[in-house]
């Protein structure tokens, strides 16, 4: 049995990509000083579709080349499944649904999710595809 791979920027290339390759694992939070006695912590919007769709990048950055990350053929589909704060640990990872070459045009397409820290449950996911 073939283990799959985990994508790497620095060595990923079409013809070594493989469907159900993973996507490496990034762990998301935004530090928030503790709470000082008998002051109210400042309010913390919830995360929204472009904030997730920041971390999906930042996670393709990790599997996938910058310029192609970075270029115009990529797209970035967020989904908000339940609400989520930047102080909360998330965990992003993902795999490989598929690879196409189309008129000389090569993009690969990924499932990503967000899971929480404290139990996992995915609380977002996205689909993207990335022309390499």
């Amino acid at each position: 049995m073939r283990t799959m791979a985990t994508l790497w920027a620095q060595t990923a290339t079409f013809g070594n990509i493989n469907v159900g390759d993973d996507l490496p694992i990034l762990v998301k939070f935004e530090f928030r000083p503790p709470a000082q006695e008998g002051v109210e912590p400042p309010h913390e919007d919830p995360v929204n579709t472009e904030k997730l769709s920041g971390y999906v990048r930042e996670l393709l950055l990790k599997a996938f080349p910058a310029e192609a990350v970075e270029g115009d053929g990529t797209v970035i589909e967020p989904e908000i499944l339940a609400p989520f704060l930047p102080c909360d640990t998330v965990s992003l990872s993902g795999r490989v649904r598929g690879k196409s070459e189309d008129g000389g045009r090569n993009t690969v397409e990924c499932q990503v999710v967000v899971e929480t820290e404290d139990g996992g449950e995915t609380v977002a996911r996205a689909r993207t595809v990335i022309s390499l």
